[in-house]
């Protein structure tokens, strides 16, 4: 029964080890892997631009250019954002203005309460940094992608463009169709779906081109700066705003992101900390439980050493006695805390992240100096195949995964745990055989 019991609480100790150990593997996993593609972007755009509600001067592309020289700068992903007016376009916008529209809308819009209206202008976005696949969408409209056509090249000159499916709808155009703009005739090679009533009426062009139909020659409106980690944000961000001079806002999400990880290090801190305790825990149980063994068996112990048995042999004794407890323990503990590991890691991280407040973006917003509410290269960045400037076209700031944590066991969990075992069977049996060692069987004797 003793035996059992020392077993038992030895289980329910490694069991919290197990499963703050998995817990913390997998918090270390997910900060990595956000620190790795989240926060790792400096937006510029002119000074005091805000899509077409701002003012500003629009950024000279070749100072642009030169930002990919900086080190640590992996992409620079351009755009310029405009307008396409029922005069200057053969596409209708399938957004109906609406009582927001007369009041906040582009040229043309009606005095709010006024009966006249106005048709919502068509908005264009001419980047270098086009993408099979971009994510999330206004008020979280899910992860967008092409569902027809293909990207044009991230260096094209063409007339062409890949439009959202309710303006593809709307205007009854598919892959190989052609709409007019600037007096020139685009044609479409690819449509794309976001889930998003605002994203899906825009069309992308390639950033050439509509500097070169807008008459915007090296213009450009914003610029998304990707820096191969986050750790770099900061440095990177002082040599691009110096290098873009007074006239530009340089931002970055370095400050949200770092927020937003604050609870999974609070976790992680935790579970660290509970790990420790539990080895700790657990090794004081078996030093106390092997002391109690060791004084109950003193007269055992006093024949074996009259009978001649050597230190070693008694004390190897008592190690394999407290070195099968501990394994035991620790194979029922093991799939006891791979069992719990899940949930508590939910919980700690539910708790941790209800009691700070981390800044969430998500779904489709426009970073500060962003091009009308289009950025490139956000939370998730992924460069498509084959893409020069290694970029890719996201719509969306920064998506708040953190709460989507799974745990899992490896080999070097499992080689850790083991050796845990081992290390607390030998704390554990130290003192103990340590008190072996001073037993005279004359005393043990003669007391009996």
């Amino acid at each position: 029964m003793r035996s059992v019991g020392v077993i038992a609480i030895l289980a329910v100790a490694i069991a919290l080890s197990i499963s703050m150990l998995i817990a913390r593997d997998a918090v270390s996993a997910k900060i990595n892997s956000v620190r790795a593609s989240t926060g790792n972007t400096i937006t510029v755009s002119p000074k005091g631009f805000f899509g077409f509600s701002g003012g500003g001067t629009p950024l000279k592309a070749t100072k642009i250019d030169g930002l990919l020289s900086i080190a640590n700068v992996t992409a620079v992903q351009e755009s310029l954002s405009e307008e396409l007016t029922s005069t200057s376009t053969s596409l209708k916008s399938p957004t109906t203005a609406g009582s927001l529209g007369s009041q906040f809308g582009g040229p043309g819009a009606s005095p709010s309460g006024s009966s006249t209206t106005f048709s919502i202008p068509v908005r264009v976005i001419g980047t270098n940094s086009p993408g099979n696949a971009v994510t999330g969408g206004a008020n979280g409209g899910g992860t967008e992608k092409l569902t027809s056509g293909k990207a044009f090249s991230p260096t094209s000159k063409a007339d062409v463009a890949i439009v959202g499916s309710s303006l593809a709808s709307k205007n009854k155009l598919k892959v190989g169709s052609t709409f007019t703009a600037w007096k020139s005739k685009i044609t479409v090679v690819g449509i794309f779906s976001a889930g998003s009533t605002f994203t899906d009426a825009s069309a992308l062009m390639p950033l050439a081109t509509v500097q070169k139909l807008a008459d915007a020659s090296n213009q450009v409106t914003s610029a998304t700066v990707v820096v191969n980690s986050i750790n770099n944000v900061a440095s990177v961000q002082k040599k691009v705003a110096k290098a873009v001079g007074s006239k530009a806002d340089v931002t970055s999400t370095e400050q949200t992101v770092q927020t937003q990880l604050a609870p999974l290090n609070s976790v992680k801190t935790i579970s660290t900390y509970t790990l420790l305790g539990a080895v700790v825990a657990a090794a004081l149980i078996l030093l106390l439980s092997m002391l109690m063994i060791v004084r109950e068996r003193r007269r055992e112990i006093g024949v074996l050493k009259a009978l001649g048995a050597p230190n070693r042999s008694i004390i190897g004794q008592f190690i394999s006695e407290s070195t099968t407890f501990t394994i035991i323990g620790a194979i029922v503990g093991f799939f006891i805390g791979v069992v719990i590991s899940s949930p508590i890691t939910s919980a700690l991280v539910s708790a941790s992240s209800g009691s700070s407040t981390a800044s969430n973006t998500g779904g489709f917003v426009r970073p500060a100096g962003g091009a009308s509410g289009f950025t490139g290269g956000g939370s998730g960045f992924t460069p498509p195949s084959g893409s020069p400037s290694g970029g890719a076209l996201h719509f969306g700031g920064v998506t708040n995964t953190l709460s989507q944590i799974h745990t899992s066991v490896g080999w070097t969990t499992l080689g850790f745990a083991l050796v845990a075992a081992v290390v607390i069977a030998a704390l554990g049996s130290t003192v103990a055989t340590a008190t072996i060692v001073r037993i005279r069987p004359a005393e043990v004797l003669r007391s009996e």
